[in-house]
């Protein structure tokens, strides 16, 4: 009886061993996966704030019509450079990074604006965009070129 007991309890051993092989293995991958994605999000700040900090460089004046491929819409930035465009319906948008290309696909409230002089919501795919002399870097959105001068020269 004795070597039956002996037979049963190495074979216990190896099995809980086996187990907690498999065990520190899952947690190692999981680890490994969450540090994976700290170091890919923290690039794409980086990035982000690389692009952020070129286009601040040579800003257009406020008052130009810009060109929409330049402008991230949902961040309400000029970026200097062309973003990523997104088709929603038969209108094209523009966004950095796959965040905001994703924002502005599932949230209709970020292909919307309000024309700051009419106080009119409009579309940013059709709507003209400017410079905001009071912020730099920021754009604002208006449903007329007349709205934009109105809105500026005061």
């Amino acid at each position: 009886m004795r070597n039956t007991e002996i037979m049963i309890t190495p074979a216990i051993q190896v099995n809980t061993a086996l187990e907690r092989s498999k065990i520190f293995i899952i947690h190692f991958l999981s680890l490994l996966t969450i540090l994976i994605w700290i170091g890919c999000t923290a690039k794409q700040d980086e990035h982000d704030h690389e692009q952020q900090e070129t286009a601040s460089a040579s800003l257009p004046a406020s008052g130009i019509s810009l060109d929409h491929k330049l402008v991230c819409m949902v961040n309400n930035t000029y970026m200097g450079i062309d973003q990523i465009p997104i088709a929603v319906g038969n209108k094209t948008y523009y966004g950095c990074c796959d965040n905001c290309v994703k924002t502005i696909n599932t949230d209709e409230s970020a292909r919307l604006a309000i024309d700051p002089f009419s106080k009119v919501k409009v579309d940013k795919a059709t709507a003209i965009i400017t410079m905001n002399p009071e912020k730099k870097g920021a754009v604002l959105y208006f449903e007329s070129e007349q709205n934009a001068r109105e809105f500026l020269k005061n």
